[in-house]
Parts: structure tokens; C-alpha cells; sequence
């Protein structure tokens, strides 16, 4: 249960990443054209996805273990919190990435700039991640179930 756990927090992690880097810089006005990051850039994005998934998997098992052998909600929910934390994380990894190894990013100049920017890319990753956790955790409960100890 543990490898499962891990390489799906490292997968979800990595398929953020790699839109990330497909339509991060984009705006309202060119939202869906796709371009790759230079593959330095996208190499460090993956690493920033790695560490996350694995981080935050590392947070499940160490503190919802038990609750993941309970009943399906107790795991959905769980899994819900858990790809929310997990987008946060990544929001603000990702954005530290940008603003120090990207040379057409705008640089905050300012700490309260650079704090107001994180808590402002926070919000929107935890949300983007609850949304993708309420719709990937139906799977991951119940695979997670199939793999629970029997007593």
C-alpha cells in the first residue's frame, strides 16, 4: 500500500508539472496554446513534482495510515485532503522554480511582493488540487481498499 501510495502522489504531482510547464505562462487571452518550457526548466519542474508527491505521501502514510484501512468515504476523504495539501505544495514549489531558473518570468522585487504572490498561487493550487481530488479519489479509495489488511 505504501509503494501504491507513492507512485500515485508521484504521478498526479508529475502530470501538473508537465501542464505546468505546457500552459504556465500563458494568460486569459492565449489560454490554451501549448508550449513546452525550455527542457532545463521542465527537468526541475519534474523534480519540484517528484519531491512533492513523495512529501506528501510521506505525510499520508506517516498520519492517516489507520484511516486508510477504515471504511471508503474515510479513505476518500483522505485522498481528497491529501491531492488538495499536495496541490498547495506544488503551487508554490513550481512558482519558486519560475520566478528563480526562468528569465521571462517577472521576478517580485519586494518580500511582501513575493509573499503576497505565493499566498496568491497557493489559493489557486489547493483549489485546483481539492477539484482534482474529488475526482481522482473515487479510484485511488477504492484501490487503495483492494490493498487494505485483512483480518
Amino acid at each position: 500500500m505504501r509503494i501504491f501510495l507513492m507512485a500515485a502522489a508521484v504521478l498526479i504531482a508529475l502530470a501538473n508539472a508537465i501542464l505546468y510547464s505546457l500552459i504556465g505562462n500563458n494568460t486569459f487571452t492565449n489560454l490554451f496554446d501549448f508550449h513546452l518550457d525550455p527542457w532545463s526548466l521542465s527537468a526541475l519542474y519534474v523534480l519540484c513534482a517528484i519531491f512533492a508527491g513523495l512529501l506528501v505521501a510521506g505525510g499520508l502514510i506517516g498520519f492517516a495510515e489507520k484511516v486508510l484501512g477504515e471504511s471508503f468515504f474515510a479513505r476518500y476523504g483522505v485522498m481528497v485532503l491529501a491531492i488538495c495539501i499536495g496541490g498547495a505544495m506544488l503551487a508554490i514549489l513550481l512558482t519558486t522554480v519560475t520566478f528563480l531558473f526562468d528569465d521571462a518570468a517577472y521576478v517580485p522585487r519586494a518580500t511582501s511582493e513575493t509573499i503576497y504572490t505565493l499566498v496568491l498561487v497557493t489559493i489557486p493550487g489547493a483549489t485546483l488540487g481539492a477539484i482534482e481530488g474529488v475526482i481522482l479519489a473515487f479510484p485511488l479509495a477504492w484501490l487503495l481498499g483492494l490493498f487494505k489488511e485483512r483480518a
